[in-house]
């Protein structure tokens, strides 16, 4: 994968496509709904890479809360128990 996101492999696969061939009816339809299988599962995986992305904030998030939980003392804990509470975090 290179650095700007895109898998040279499958750009050098797209480049190679275009053979200049007249294509069938039956291969332009193929074609056709194999364009639109691949935007949709583009669509899927940006979808899933932004559940990710949540996620791990989430993790993160939850991580951070025990650690504050952990750390008060017994006279604090109610407090910071409310706190994580407002934020959804218990």
């Amino acid at each position: 994968m290179h650095p700007d996101g895109e898998d040279r492999t499958m750009a050098q696969t797209d480049q190679a496509w275009d053979w200049g061939v007249e294509l069938r009816d039956e291969e332009r339809s193929e074609l056709e709904r194999l364009r639109t299988t691949v935007a949709q599962l583009r669509t899927e995986l940006d979808q899933a890479h932004e559940s990710l992305r949540s996620c791990r904030q989430r993790q993160q998030d939850t991580r951070q809360a025990l650690r504050q939980l952990d750390e008060a003392g017994l006279w604090r804990r109610r407090r910071v128990r409310t706190a994580l509470r407002e934020r959804q975090l218990l």
